[in-house]
């Protein structure tokens, strides 16, 4: 599937939403840690996601992905995982921003 997903992230003391990479936030060392799979790829297609382009992704149904998550990582919901991998992202790259 390989295709770049995009993400945005609020900063309280940033007016404008910051724009990530989903690959960049959910790494390999987080996958591994975290979840079954070694990549963010692999569990969305293990999730047997059809996503070809970003609207795709961006229209995933939260439920179903509530439910891959919480049989496949160590989070019980899609906003827990995501919270928490770009509460570590934004950590790891603050001197970037």
């Amino acid at each position: 599937m390989k295709l770049k997903l995009y993400g945005y992230y609020q900063l309280p003391h940033i007016a404008q939403p910051i724009s990530f990479v989903f690959d960049d936030v959910f790494d390999t060392t987080f996958m591994k840690k975290y979840s079954r799979y070694k990549s963010f790829d692999s569990f969305l297609t293990n999730g047997k996601f059809s996503i070809s382009c970003q609207q795709d992704f961006e229209d995933l149904s939260e439920t179903l992905m509530d439910k891959h998550v919480a049989k496949n990582t160590k989070f019980k919901t899609w906003q827990e995982m995501i919270d928490f991998a770009t509460d570590r992202y934004i950590k790891k790259n603050i001197k970037k921003i």
